[in-house]
């Protein structure tokens, strides 16, 4: 056992009674009390039990003389595991204390380890108040528990998508099993597209078995499920497609009873993550008022274009208000309506979940249009200093107080102070001036020979692109 290994074990605990050990391995069963600290009367005297022998003498008493599974962080391997099992067995008089040890990869928090030292340590409860429990136990089980296990932004964002992809997924069953499928055809109508996705369904329930019995793989096992679910989307989306909807059904139910066992989804439903709670929007009363609205506003935009309005923009004000009901109205009530080439699937959620769903994607559109809004007030800022430079007249580029003379078409030929002008500075500033002829007469010709009415205009598109950004920053 090297020195690094046992600091790394031991740490503060090992290092104040180095002195007292005859052997830097050895390690205390019974500790002298320090003042304050709790004591017991022994034929050692007064003292208490070390750090080690606490757990041992716990675990025994309530498991008995042999425990089959003992867990832990990968950093109780050594010493603490090893001196647990010397002292027990030896105690116990037994070869063998623990049949199984399970170690634990630490938690990292963006690549370094939690660690309260380090100022990243995350409660369980800090990290509810962003995610759902559900969300962090796919980001955990995506993977390897005796590995290093990461919490970041992207760990977690590939937990939300993997929960998406199986929402899509159930919803897309949903629909199917909500229709009378079994008063159709019976048996599979797409014949070796069925057959290849049936084949895909059982070697999906292979691998989810072999990756389980390999150390709990829940991390291929998630694999597995994620790639039926893909090979079951693509089968949905076959041209002319007939599906099986006892295939899907039976691969939806396999995928949910997998997930009850990782704890990701509880409750009796055959298949699915439910549709959550009685949200305070599921009384009839909440349903009848948005049918209602929905049904007053089309009908405005239809009566206006009856009595010759704008037709087309009684069109767009209808379109507006079908994604409106979809959109703001629907979500509160739990409700969830997705626009697909073949119809409009509708689903049952839980509205809080739906609710959080819609700020988190306003939040990152509003985030979106601030980026591209300042890419603009940068473009445009600079088209108004450009305009702004190119008003200058050729003759009067160099009319500055750093010149008192200058000759008929505005080339400065003596200095403020009286000296001459250089004959290498009369070059530049020459060159300069038919620059500016070029840029003046360009700029005339963009601005039809108005460019203050440019330059206005200009300055109306940077004015009206900093008052945006101002009421998205409210």
């Amino acid at each position: 056992t090297s020195a690094a290994e046992m600091a790394e074990g031991e740490g503060a605990l090992g290092g104040g009674e180095a002195s007292e050990k005859r052997n830097p391995n050895d390690f205390a069963l019974w500790k002298a009390s320090k003042a304050g600290e709790p004591a017991w009367e022994s034929s050692f005297g007064p003292g208490r039990p070390g750090w080690h022998i606490e757990c041992s003498v716990i675990a025994t008493d309530i498991l008995g003389e042999v425990l089959d599974i003992h867990s832990g962080g990968e950093d109780l391997k050594f010493p603490h595991h090893d001196n647990e099992m010397a002292q027990s067995e030896a105690c116990l008089g037994c070869q063998q204390w623990v049949n199984y040890f399970t170690h634990t990869g630490h938690l990292h928090i963006a690549g370094l380890k939690m660690s309260k030292s380090l100022k990243n340590f995350v409660t369980i409860r800090q990290s509810l108040e962003h995610n759902t429990a559900r969300q962090l136990r796919i980001m955990f089980l995506l993977q390897a528990w005796d590995q290093p296990m990461n919490y970041s932004d992207q760990t977690v964002e590939d937990a939300r998508s993997k929960e998406n992809t199986f929402k899509s997924f159930f919803r897309a069953v949903q629909s199917l099993v909500r229709d009378d499928y079994l008063s159709q055809e019976v048996g599979w109508r797409m014949g070796d597209v069925d057959h290849k996705l049936a084949e895909a369904y059982l070697a999906a329930r292979q691998s989810v078995h072999d990756n389980l019995l390999d150390n709990f793989n829940t991390k291929d096992a998630m694999g597995a499920l994620l790639k039926i679910i893909n090979e079951a989307n693509a089968y949905l989306r076959t041209p002319n497609a007939q599906p099986s909807t006892l295939l899907l059904r039976a691969i939806a139910t396999y995928v949910t009873e997998i997930l009850k066992v990782f704890g990701v989804i509880d409750g009796a439903d055959d298949f699915g993550f439910g549709s959550g709670g009685d949200g305070a929007g599921s009384g009839s009363e909440s349903y009848i008022g948005a049918m209602v609205s929905f049904r007053e506003n089309v009908r405005n935009a239809a009566l206006a274009a009856a009595k010759g309005g704008d037709t087309e923009a009684a069109i767009q004000a209808i379109l507006k208000t079908c994604d409106g009901l979809r959109d703001e109205i629907l979500p509160g009530l739990g409700i969830r309506l997705e626009d697909r080439p073949a119809g409009t699937l509708w689903n049952l959620e839980d509205p809080a979940v739906m609710l959080k769903e819609m700020a988190e994607k306003a939040a990152k559109d509003k985030e979106a249009q601030i980026g591209k809004l300042e890419k603009q007030l940068v473009a445009r800022t600079k088209e108004l200093e450009k305009v702004k430079n190119s008003m200058v007249l050729p003759k009067d580029l160099f009319r500055t107080d750093e010149f008192k003379e200058w000759d008929e078409t505005g080339v400065p030929t003596t200095m403020a102070n009286g000296d001459s002008v250089s004959g290498g500075q009369l070059k530049k500033k020459k060159k300069a001036i038919a620059k500016q002829e070029k840029t003046y007469k360009d700029l005339m010709e963009k601005s039809g020979n108005d460019p203050q009415g440019l330059l206005d205009s200009t300055q109306k598109e940077v004015d009206g692109i900093k008052k945006k950004l101002d009421n998205l920053s409210l």
